[in-house]
């Protein structure tokens, strides 16, 4: 079945905003190329990036590569599929989110990689469809999965301690919301939001049942429920909080300044919790795996950070040689951004000075992150059905937004989630 939604409606929807949007960091203007590989990521190029570019060109110094970061936020995104619609000159560009790979795979906006792969033994992985690495559209491949991104649930040190609570190396659902409630004080909340319930128990494509979508399924209402009665008991952090000040994308700042415990994320947060002089603070961060759902133990966590080639990239061979230089040899720099290789080619040590910085032991409980991260070997879920994704995954945040709000009961929202989900996927599937 194709994963692909209406480009007719994606183009229309860019062509109501793309004309405001203004696109930093390209010289050569829309329409305009060079000779100078172009490619767009959303890290920062400090924090792994640019050394991949400069140890690229030390070994092609045929090519020469331009990086330019996009924030990854809705703005950002916004401003990277205007620039692609419009013809500015980008190669190679990345992926974060499901939405906006189904968006860009699904309006011609990603060069078939299938052939280039299957051609090169080193990135056979790629080709395995049951622990997908790759982003199949109508069975062609149309972006690789640069990183292995766990979860794991953070705890501060100096808190835990003081409220005399262990640091869990398995528990459930029902011990996180007990272990948040305990943790909460007069003032920090006791977590920032609670784990994807549905996704543990039920793992990859969980939002679809055959035609249909899944969102009958009891864990989507128990998700709305609990989200809702911790931030009712304070034991989760307020969700009018959060939209107000975008804690939904930035939500180191709170956890460093101990307006919240808990935190469930993964490695690419990390990166802020080494660097004193931008984020200070003065307790280290121990590591836990996700909570168990019902017997379920997906991790959460995912294969991502898509790499994807514009189809009308003039430089296809170029791009290709630096896709695949990033994804082998080149990885090694990413773990500064927090990026672990899909490929795995990096040692345990790598990884630790890497993603912890030069001194881990300074800021993390390093014990606890090699048995969470590096010891254990954890069910990653990469979804492989996106039919309809934008509009079933607009629909189901804001209908949490609404119950978690406090303005909607969590049985009337997830049955409008189950409704809406319902149609975009038959709208989806008749223009397939």
């Amino acid at each position: 079945m194709r994963n692909e939604v209406s480009r007719r409606g994606f183009l229309a929807g860019m062509a109501a905003v793309g004309a405001a949007a203004v696109v930093p960091g390209c010289s050569s203007g829309g329409g305009a190329t060079s000779n100078v590989l172009q490619v767009w990521g959303g890290v920062p190029a400090a924090s792994g990036p640019q050394k991949v570019v400069d140890a690229f060109q030390r070994k092609f110094p045929q090519y020469q590569v331009n990086y330019t970061r996009f924030v990854n936020d809705d703005r950002g995104n916004l401003k990277l599929d205007t620039a692609l619609q419009g013809g500015v000159d980008i190669d190679v560009y990345f992926t974060y989110t499901q939405a906006n790979l189904a968006l860009r795979a699904g309006s011609g906006l990603a060069a078939d990689l299938t052939d280039r792969v299957a051609a090169d033994p080193d990135l056979k992985v790629f080709l395995d469809t049951d622990q997908p690495r790759a982003f199949l559209d109508a069975g062609r491949i149309k972006a690789l999965a640069t990183a292995r991104e766990p979860y794991f649930v953070l705890f501060n040190e100096k808190l835990r301690e003081r409220a005399g609570v262990e640091l869990p190396h398995e528990w459930t659902i029902e011990q996180f919301r007990a272990t948040a409630r305990k943790l909460t004080t007069a003032r920090t909340y006791g977590c920032y939001t609670i784990p994807d319930v549905a996704r543990i128990k039920l793992g990859p494509n969980y939002w679809y049942d055959g035609d249909r979508s899944n969102f009958g399924d009891p864990h989507f209402e128990q998700a709305f429920r609990l989200g809702r009665e911790m931030i009712a008991d304070r034991s989760a952090f307020p969700w009018r909080e959060v939209l107000a000040r975008h804690l939904d994308a930035y939500q180191q700042n709170s956890f460093l300044t101990e307006e919240f415990h808990l935190w469930s994320t993964a490695p690419f947060n990390l990166r802020y919790l080494y660097d004193a002089k931008k984020y200070p603070h003065d307790f280290k961060v121990s590591f836990a795996p996700p909570p168990t759902v019902d017997g379920g133990d997906w991790n959460g966590g995912s294969y991502n950070n898509f790499v994807m080639v514009n189809p009308k990239s003039p430089k296809a061979d170029a791009a290709w040689e630096f896709v695949k230089f990033w994804l082998t040899e080149g990885s090694g720099p990413m773990l500064a951004g927090g990026k672990l290789p899909t490929l795995g080619n990096v040692t345990d040590d790598q990884v630790v000075t890497g993603v912890l910085g030069k001194e881990p032991d300074k800021y993390f409980d390093v014990d606890s992150f090699r048995r969470v991260v590096l010891g254990a070997d954890p069910k990653l879920s990469t979804d492989t059905r996106l039919a309809g994704f934008p509009e079933i995954n607009l629909a189901y945040r804001q209908q949490r937004d609404l119950c978690w709000l406090g303005e909607k009961d969590p049985g009337p929202a997830i049955r409008d989630v189950r409704r809406l989900a319902d149609a975009a996927i038959a709208r989806t599937e008749r223009s397939s």
